[in-house]
């Protein structure tokens, strides 16, 4: 009888471990073949759309070859997406990524090319809006730090500041997402390193919802001011992104009728942020143009002139990207602006967005681009007056800008 029953609680045992072992295994297989289909979407929209086809035939599948090995260990999102951009990053090209949402690209892109079906379906027709405090962040050395605070932002009424590494989040590391994605109008404790001296310090920031575009002419026109020195006006905007009209008119408009009007000099800051600039905006430096003056019936007189005709900077640095690039390369050779800062990203293709069939998306060069016969790809735009910089710890401090103050202030009193 004993024996019996030992046997009966074998035969269960067994037949348990088969039944798991075959679920997991079962579940296995699921996960290779969902994420090797989905490889193969990726795969398809590259052959069939990336701007270089004999790159595509020539390079392409041994990189596509190695990388449907490493397939084989992938059983979650994250992993799949660093695999992707790996494979992605051997066509050594801008503007070509694999973007999930949680990367805050992810938002922005879309916001941008929210009139294409496919990507306004992709969030139900409604207007995209994502979690933000306002900051822009970069991975140095390993460590996350804010490279740039939006003006009029959370962050910026929370007091972080540029140059500040983000240690973590709620007791947790930061990602640009994740992070404050589940804490929209609470606050969230941002644990900051703000020099090399000093310990932690301690943030409350409560993020918000906000649509990606908007949040960046906000920032555009809260960033506008007068900078005196030495009895000279030095007007400044910064541009965080010129994907869309509506950047360059709010600088038309400060530089004809609003804060900008009466400055002595400009400084345009292309850092940071999207790229997106048309070359015709160069025209804001036309001298050409005639100025109109208008009299009412009491003799007031009002001027308006829509062209720049005064010293100018661009601000430039290694994040100046795409279209702003373009800005920079046409003001350095045309004179119209003296370009200050760092050499430019050498990000200049045309990208396109492609959704998958999980949701995610690809951002891939469609186009190549030359300017005036030159390539910018991969080599970018030098400065007249190169300003090396590191954000680092800075304090909010910022030596690029405070340079082209006081490169335009030496030029005017020279004049």
């Amino acid at each position: 009888m004993v024996s019996s029953m030992k046997n009966f609680f074998l035969t269960i045992l067994v037949y348990f471990f088969l039944l798991v072992s075959n679920r997991v295994y079962s579940d296995s297989t699921e996960t290779q073949a969902y994420y090797a289909g989905l490889f193969d979407e990726v795969c398809k929209i590259v052959e069939e759309n990336f701007y270089d086809p004999a790159k595509i035939e020539d390079e392409f599948p041994p990189i596509k070859k190695k990388y449907t090995k490493d397939l084989i260990d992938i059983d979650n999102s994250i992993e799949f997406s660093v695999i992707i951009n790996k494979m992605l990053e051997q066509l050594k090209t801008s503007h070509t990524y694999y973007l999930t949402p949680a990367d805050y690209e992810y938002y922005h892109l879309s916001a941008i090319f929210s009139a294409i079906p496919v990507i306004s379906t992709l969030f139900k027709d409604e207007e995209i809006i994502y979690p933000s405090i306002g900051v822009i962040t970069e991975k140095i050395a390993g460590k996350v730090f804010i490279v740039s605070v939006l003006s009029g932002s959370v962050a910026q009424e929370a007091g972080l500041l540029r140059g500040d590494e983000v240690i973590s989040v709620n007791g947790k590391p930061f990602t640009a997402i994740k992070s404050i994605e589940s804490s929209l109008g609470k606050s969230v404790e941002f644990k900051i390193k703000r020099s090399h001296q000093e310990g932690f310090q301690l943030f409350s920031v409560v993020p918000i919802a906000i649509n990606p575009k908007k949040e960046m002419l906000e920032a555009e026109k809260s960033r506008i001011k007068i900078i005196e020195q030495d009895g000279k006006k030095i007007g400044y905007i910064h541009i965080y992104s010129y994907a869309g009209i509506e950047y360059h008119q709010e600088l038309l408009a400060a530089i004809t009728w609003g804060e900008l009007k009466d400055a002595d000099a400009l400084i345009i800051d292309l850092r940071y942020g999207l790229g997106g600039a048309n070359t015709s905006y160069l025209n804001l430096f036309n001298s050409n143009i005639p100025i109109l003056e208008t009299i009412d019936r009491t003799g007031k007189k009002q001027r308006f002139d829509s062209q720049w005709r005064k010293p100018a900077v661009y601000l430039v640095n290694k994040t100046t990207r795409s279209g702003k690039e373009l800005l920079a390369f046409g003001a350095k050779k045309y004179k119209f602006a003296t370009v200050v800062g760092e050499t430019t990203a050498g990000a200049a293709t045309a990208g396109r967005l492609f959704p998958l069939s999980n949701g995610d998306l690809i951002y891939l060069a469609v186009m190549g681009v030359k300017i005036d016969g030159v390539k910018l790809e991969g080599i970018g735009v030098a400065p007249d007056i190169f300003v090396p910089e590191d954000v680092r710890y800075s304090m909010g401090k910022d030596i690029q800008l405070e340079k082209s103050v006081s490169y335009l202030v030496e030029r005017l009193q020279k004049n």
